[in-house]
């Protein structure tokens, strides 16, 4: 029988994640992980293998918490398709409080790591499939009766914002008027989409 852990593997998980965010994978080294995991290195490996695993395992922990529960919410749950993509924008683009780091997880993974590994790439993959797939169906609700090819390029070109937005606010997003990034992005939307009954 396995001895018993004396800590929280979910709130180790979840500083480590958050380490990585700040930091970047490269720069961060085992002994710093361990120390802000609050275990030894001996533990770390036991529970997670490599730092490329505990990395890849951050990244899924960082798609449930921060992409599922917090960053897509208003494009899910917000009735009016236009409005749902403005809120989620907002999110995007509004200076944080200093309790959470600057810009994405996956975006800072996606323009810094030159070759992801199959299992980072995979995690990669899932968060566009999920912003991509959500864009489209705030795009539909704002127009139902929209050709589905126009709305799927829509739904990418946003996405592509995301990864630039994240990029720009991990490098400081002041200077640039925040509520005029949004409007932008709305008006580029919002004559959406051509109707098939055109």
């Amino acid at each position: 029988m396995g001895r018993k852990k004396k800590y929280d593997e979910v709130e180790a998980l979840e500083k480590a994640m958050y380490l990585f965010w700040r930091t970047g994978y490269e720069a961060v080294k085992t002994r710093d992980l361990a120390d802000v995991m609050g275990i030894n290195q001996y533990s770390l490996y036991a529970s997670f293998q490599s730092k490329e695993a505990l990395f890849t395992t951050a990244l899924e922990r960082y798609l449930e918490v921060i992409v599922c529960d917090w960053l897509l919410k208003p494009l899910i749950d917000q009735a009016d398709g236009l409005e749902a993509i403005r809120q989620f924008f907002q999110v995007m683009v509004e200076p944080g409080d200093g309790t959470i780091p600057a810009g994405c997880l996956i975006c800072n993974t996606m323009v810094g790591t030159e070759q992801p590994n199959a299992n980072v790439q995979a995690v990669i993959d899932r968060y566009q499939s999920m912003i991509t797939d959500a864009f489209a169906g705030a795009l539909h609700r704002s127009k139902p009766e929209a050709d589905a090819h126009e709305i799927a390029s829509k739904a990418n070109l946003l996405f592509c914002l995301i990864i630039g937005i994240g990029v720009r606010k991990r490098n400081g997003f002041s200077g640039h008027p925040v509520q005029q990034v949004v409007d932008q992005i709305v008006e580029f939307v919002s004559p959406a989409v051509k109707s098939t009954r055109n």
